[in-house]
């Protein structure tokens, strides 16, 4: 095995502004569906707030995959059409977190190898990273339907690494749930938590609260 060095992101809530990239997506695609009863029983089972316009800290949407939010709502609404709304709204709002596109250059010209992996479909990631200019900065992007499994499970960051060459030197996880954090762990990354969810924190090996701060803590490694 390669002893290359790899940094593997979670998408939503680490490398995308969450809030400003989903929230008013999923209420357009809400907007859309004409049975008011049917809208109210879906956003309750998504999780999001109707009236503010926002996803709910429970929602299965921030963590689980995207296949597992659109299954809780199915038997609601045309997801077909719920989703396509949303994937699109997402790239025409979609937010880069504070600092991300000057910390990934940065660790590029420190030599390490970019991946992304995602509950998130694979297709949906690679459009965003592509609508964020930043395509020639991955060399791996893995989503829950990549192949790999799912976070927590460990296959899609062991793919992650493998596909940069550092299954045999060092490779982090980064992320800001728990789901991200275990996946790193199971997989025997150096995990880091980004963001205010305690329980992440707790977990991780190392925390940040920006990603500007990643490239000076991967240093020391």
């Amino acid at each position: 095995m390669s002893e290359g060095r790899a940094v593997i992101f979670d998408k939503d809530g680490t490398l995308l502004d969450f809030d400003a990239t989903w929230n008013e997506a999923i209420g357009s695609a809400f907007d859309l569906v004409a049975d008011q009863d049917a809208k109210e029983r879906a956003a309750e089972l998504f999780g999001y707030d109707l009236v503010e316009r926002r996803v709910l800290p429970h929602s299965a949407f921030v963590s689980e995959t995207s296949e597992t939010t659109d299954n809780l709502v199915a038997d609601l609404i045309d997801v077909d059409t719920f989703k396509q709304t949303i994937n699109e709204a997402s790239q025409l709002n979609i937010v880069a977190s504070k600092g991300a596109t000057a910390a990934l250059d940065a660790l590029i010209e420190r030599g390490w190898k970019l991946a992304v992996a995602t509950n998130d479909s694979e297709s949906c990631a690679v459009d965003h990273i592509e609508a964020l200019k930043w395509s020639h900065l991955f060399a791996s992007v893995k989503g829950y339907d990549s192949g790999h499994g799912s976070k927590p499970g460990p296959g899609m960051v062991l793919a992650a690494a493998e596909e940069c060459d550092a299954l045999g030197g060092v490779y982090v996880m980064v992320g800001d749930s728990v789901h991200d954090i275990l996946a790193g762990q199971a997989a025997g990354a150096v995990t880091v938590a980004i963001g205010n969810q305690s329980a992440a924190l707790h977990l991780a090996d190392m925390q940040i609260e920006e990603l500007g701060e990643l490239v000076e803590l991967v240093d020391g490694l």
